[in-house]
């Protein structure tokens, strides 16, 4: 978790950006969840995960990730939901 925080100890949102000290003042945890970028389902046998395989998502942004059919990249995700409209 410490690879993934900001320098100011925020942890955001790879997707939407959400950081859970900036929603909740106070809060004295973290709101993110772990995303695996390679679904553990589809390994064939177990797999040995690094930090590049995994993503930092809000609850939100991750369980709606996993409603994607087929299952998109987090990059995906991000350009789909939340690009800027120029």
């Amino acid at each position: 978790r410490s690879a993934a925080k900001q320098p100011d100890g925020r942890l955001l949102c790879e997707a939407c950006g959400f950081a859970a000290q900036s929603a909740y003042p106070g809060l004295s945890s973290d709101l993110c969840e772990v995303h695996h970028r390679r679904p553990l389902s589809d390994a064939a046998s177990a797999t040995p995960t690094t930090l590049e395989d995994l993503a930092v998502l809000c609850p939100n942004c991750h369980r709606a990730i996993h409603r994607t059919n087929p299952l998109m990249s987090v990059e995906q995700f991000k350009l789909r939901f939340f690009a800027k409209a120029g």
